[in-house]
């Protein structure tokens, strides 16, 4: 109901927002192909409104429920296109973040090597960022934690 008021009342953030809300619970609820619909349409609404940053998150929450949902070459390929969105964005720690989120995709791939690459791509792009960072970013206001799902087994 909330998002049909939204719509509505043409409140295309608020929208979008909900539809990642939405995307959520169907993610914990295990309902990956209803999260993956509610993700994407989070992302397009985001890149309508022009909030690169929010639609570069989108496409990383997208991408995490695609490798639950078993599909890690499809998880990588969306990653990839989260990272895009975050260089777009200029959004260091987001950049970072999915730069983590795509080496642990490459080790569920079973590539280490490639993995170890962006590990270290994220640690370079932290390295150059400019001001004063929380020594541990995962805790800071800002932080963005995006990592995959523990490989089970």
């Amino acid at each position: 109901r909330a998002l049909a008021q939204r719509q509505a009342r043409d409140e295309r953030a608020d929208a979008a927002r909900l539809y990642g809300r939405i995307a959520t619970a169907h993610t914990y609820a295990g309902r990956y192909g209803e999260a993956q619909r509610g993700w994407r349409a989070a992302a397009a609404g985001h890149r309508k409104n022009g909030d690169v940053a929010a639609a570069a998150r989108a496409l990383s929450e997208l991408a995490r429920v695609q490798e639950y949902a078993g599909r890690p070459e499809e998880s990588l390929r969306t990653c990839q296109e989260a990272v895009e969105w975050a260089k777009r964005a200029d959004d260091i720690r987001l950049q970072a973040a999915l730069q983590l989120r795509l080496a642990d995709t490459l080790e569920h791939l079973d590539d280490p090597e490639a993995a170890r690459l962006h590990r270290a791509a994220a640690e370079r792009i932290l390295e150059e960022e400019p001001g004063d960072r929380d020594p541990e970013p995962e805790h800071g206001a800002n932080a963005c934690e995006i990592r995959s799902a523990p490989a089970e087994g």
